[in-house]
């Protein structure tokens, strides 16, 4: 088995499909980079065994064969090298499955062992459902909800995120339970009735990352829990999260009655520099006629920060308070030049959404209030 490409080429397929490789591996089954050779035709696949990235790319060859190693000693090697013409040629030791991959360049000759394997059977899958969505459409739905999964293993569903899919729309839901993302985009699906699936914040922020064409295909395999996506040459295979998402729609507040619109960008900024005054994280909201103040204090040390900003607003006064970060997360996935905060109580969540008409039916973020002290 021998091909011949260069560097950089091989690299970045490398540098994609070993993503489905864990930083540590448990099981060594899942350590391996595995090349399969037709002709000028290599397929290279990585598993975790809960998700798989498969990519093809052209090379110079007219053999066959079929090789696994370790990946981190080849990405290692790839990303030690300047981009030259570079040669692989497997050599086979006696009676055994073990074998030598001869790496040859214009100035060295590298060695490393190898596993000669027998061709992969391709597991046939039998897809419910299919659609194609833009890149753009999914990469942003992806960055506008990955931020507020859960972290909690003791809640495997909140650790991803939630697609409803229906016949002229797709809906994504996040939480950790202090927060809530809904974000909406358009697309084109012949669906019965409305299908749900979860779909792991890891396999979703690795999908980010591989998303090189203009549309990504998306297929949903609902009899084995599994979806895959298909963008130019990748493939990402995943098993779906299969414990029931919480009931989101009954945390949403429907009467909230207070609005209050402001310039995103000074909100944002106010927040991140007050926030750091606060010993605990907490920030307190003091909105009046057409003001905001913002304070944050740290008691041990003495400090404390307060900033005064305009605002639209014609409500009753209200004190409110907040982790910040999460506040200064919620804004920073927002990118009207304005938003609306929709209040009702200091113990009732507030819904910020973009103050522009259109994009306010396609994002919202709740966030959960904390209680402040007087």
């Amino acid at each position: 088995m021998k091909f011949s490409t260069s560097i950089r080429h091989f690299q970045d397929t490398v540098n994609k499909v070993t993503q489905a490789i864990p930083a540590k591996a448990l099981d060594p089954r899942y350590e391996n980079l595995h090349l399969s050779l037709d002709n000028g035709s290599l397929t290279l696949f990585a598993t975790d065994g809960d998700m798989s990235i498969t990519a093809i790319t052209a090379v110079e060859s007219s053999e066959n064969g079929h090789v696994g190693m370790k990946a981190r000693t080849i990405l290692d090697f790839l990303r030690s090298m300047y981009d030259t013409s570079v040669t692989f040629a497997i050599e086979r030791q006696q009676l055994s499955d073990q074998g030598i991959m001869d790496i040859s360049t214009d100035k060295g000759l590298y060695k490393i062992p190898c596993t000669l394997e027998s061709k992969q059977e391709k597991k046939d899958k039998s897809f419910s459902l299919e659609l194609t969505l833009p890149v753009k459409d999914l990469s942003d739905i992806i960055q506008k909800t990955i931020f507020a999964c859960s972290v909690d293993g003791m809640r495997p569903a909140m650790m991803g995120v939630l697609f409803e899919i229906e016949n002229n729309s797709i809906t994504a839901v996040s939480t950790d339970g202090h927060r809530l993302v809904r974000c909406r985009k358009p697309c084109q699906s012949e669906v019965a009735e409305k299908q749900k699936l979860v779909i792991p914040a890891r396999v979703l922020s690795i999908l980010q990352k591989l998303m090189d064409d203009e549309q990504v295909t998306v297929s949903i395999d609902t009899t084995n829990n599994s979806v895959r996506f298909t963008s130019g040459n990748i493939v990402l295979d995943a098993a779906l999260i299969v414990e029931q998402y919480p009931n989101y729609e009954a945390v949403i507040p429907l009467e909230n009655d207070k609005n209050v619109r402001v310039e995103r960008s000074l909100l944002y900024d106010s927040v991140k520099r007050v926030g750091r005054f606060s010993s605990i994280g907490d920030i307190r909201f003091s909105i009046a006629s057409n003001s905001i103040d913002l304070m944050a204090e740290n008691t041990n040390e003495g400090e404390s920060a307060r900033e005064g900003l305009p605002c639209t607003y014609e409500g009753d006064d209200i004190t409110i308070g907040f982790n910040s970060k999460f506040i200064e997360a919620a804004l920073a996935h927002i990118e009207s030049d304005a938003v609306t905060m929709e209040l009702s109580t200091p113990t009732t969540a507030v819904i910020l959404k973009p103050a522009d008409e259109k994009e306010e039916r396609d994002l919202i973020i709740l966030v959960m209030p904390v209680r402040i002290n007087n």
